[in-house]
């Protein structure tokens, strides 16, 4: 039986997690003031252009393209422009759009990835359009998701999808036939891996091979137990440099913590040899009790397991504090960029106001399902998606910390696999302090020169 929940999004999540400056900028919406916004009126772009056009837009062909060929076809009905879908590599995708730009070869609209360190890559105050003052634009989306995207008071890309989501993701007849619960602190999910690997049953499973995997028991850990000791004053201070990274003992501790599952032998076998496909198999088949991964398992789990498994067998709970249940991490999702030079900047202007509306919000959700970032839009959430959104109510939940600074963890993934192989905390901890700096510096970012 398929337990979907639809649910009318209110959604609150505390952003007092994010230090960043408030919007600004000049208010260019004379509508706005009237009370007619087309952030609210599906048809406030009912009307034909005139001199119909093919507007360009860039996305990675790692997104899903079905529910924007949707919306694009109700935007054509509607005004009489096309949109042309243009899909990049997703591995190569930024690379590629920073060549787009310096060769002049800009799309009409893209996707890009969330966060403001994508300002820096794309030289934004000179290339992209400034959106802080629309206030047609902002109308329903959750003012945290706003804040996210703004530096220095400025906007240069407004969200689009739903809110992704970063946590434990465990398979529930694993955990009722070892008899626990999700933990209630990190000691607690130490004991509960102990009694699942005394089962028989692999307690954590990791994705050491492929590298990425392995980043998340970091981002996901950060939220819980770095967050609170240096709160939104340190990282700001990170953002800026006057804060280093082999300075905070308890990102350290993140390291000790890892070594233990791997000396505890709480991961699988062969764990370098860990991809995030066994990873799906693994833990549909109930040969692993537990992952540390993103939303974007949920999907692959349905392909392969069926949507009775991801609504009735997959659960997902935080990575766990010392002292409690933890904070569930959630992303922003990916935002629309108009470049200033764009061939037909006005009318993806009026796409991506046209994209905003609810009836057109609703239709994607209706296709890409997820944790909306619209205050009032509807959408079938799984039961996963649903935990994360009453955390999000619940103040237990805090933007990555990777959306919230410019610098990268740069070279994470190789720098955990070698850990993976050598064990070396000191090393592991101080290398990831080193690349950060040195990713900071290569930005000449204020602090790192």
């Amino acid at each position: 039986m398929r337990k979907m929940k639809t649910v009318s999004m209110l959604l609150v999540v505390s952003l007092a997690l994010l230090g960043l400056a408030g919007c600004g900028g000049n208010n260019n919406n004379s509508n706005a003031a009237n009370g007619n916004t087309a952030g609210t009126d599906a048809n406030a772009t009912n009307t034909k252009a005139k001199d119909p056009v093919t507007l360009s837009f860039v996305i990675p062909n790692t997104v899903d393209t079905a529910p924007f060929t949707q919306l694009f076809g109700e935007f054509e009905k509607q005004t009489g422009n096309k949109v042309e879908l243009q899909a990049l590599p997703g591995g190569e995708f930024d690379n590629m759009m920073k060549t787009r730009f310096s060769t002049g070869d800009f799309p009409d609209l893209f996707l890009m990835q969330p966060g403001t360190k994508q300002y820096v890559k794309l030289r934004a105050d000179e290339m992209l359009r400034e959106w802080s003052g629309d206030a047609d634009v902002w109308a329903r989306i959750i003012p945290s998701m706003k804040e996210a995207q703004t530096l220095d008071g400025k906007i240069y890309g407004v969200p689009y999808g739903a809110t992704g989501m970063y946590g434990v993701f465990y398979n529930k007849d694993v955990f009722a036939k070892a008899g626990v619960e999700p933990p209630k602190n990190y000691a607690d999910l130490i004991e509960i891996a102990k009694k699942i690997k005394a089962t028989g049953v692999t307690p954590f499973y990791e994705g050491v091979k492929d590298g990425w995997p392995a980043q998340i028991f970091y981002l996901t850990g950060w939220v819980s137990n770095v967050d609170p000791a240096i709160g939104d004053e340190g990282v700001a201070k990170l953002q800026t440099n006057e804060l280093k990274m082999n300075n905070i003992p308890e990102l350290k501790n993140l390291f000790t913590k890892q070594k233990e599952l791997i000396d505890l032998g709480l991961y699988q076998d062969n764990v370098l040899a860990g991809t995030f496909d066994e990873m799906q198999t693994m833990l549909g088949e109930g040969k692993a009790a537990m992952v540390f991964n993103l939303d974007g398992i949920i999907p692959q789990l349905e392909k392969k397991f069926g949507k009775e498994f991801v609504n009735d067998k997959l659960g997902f709970f935080p990575f766990p504090s010392d002292t409690d249940q933890g904070v569930a991490v959630v992303t922003p999702p990916n935002q629309l960029m108009i470049p200033t030079q764009a061939k037909h900047a006005d009318a993806a202007v009026e796409l991506v106001k046209f994209m905003l509306t609810k009836e057109m919000t609703d239709m994607y959700y209706a296709a890409a399902p997820g944790i909306p970032i619209f205050e009032d839009a509807k959408v079938e959430l799984v039961p996963v998606q649903q935990t994360v959104k009453d955390l999000m109510e619940a103040g237990k939940s805090k933007i990555n910390i990777q959306n919230r600074l410019t610098p990268v963890f740069a070279d994470f993934q190789k720098l955990l696999q070698i850990f993976f192989i050598n064990g070396d905390v000191d090393k592991a901890y101080n290398d990831f302090a080193a690349n950060y700096e040195k990713d900071g510096k290569s930005k000449l970012l204020e602090g790192f020169k």
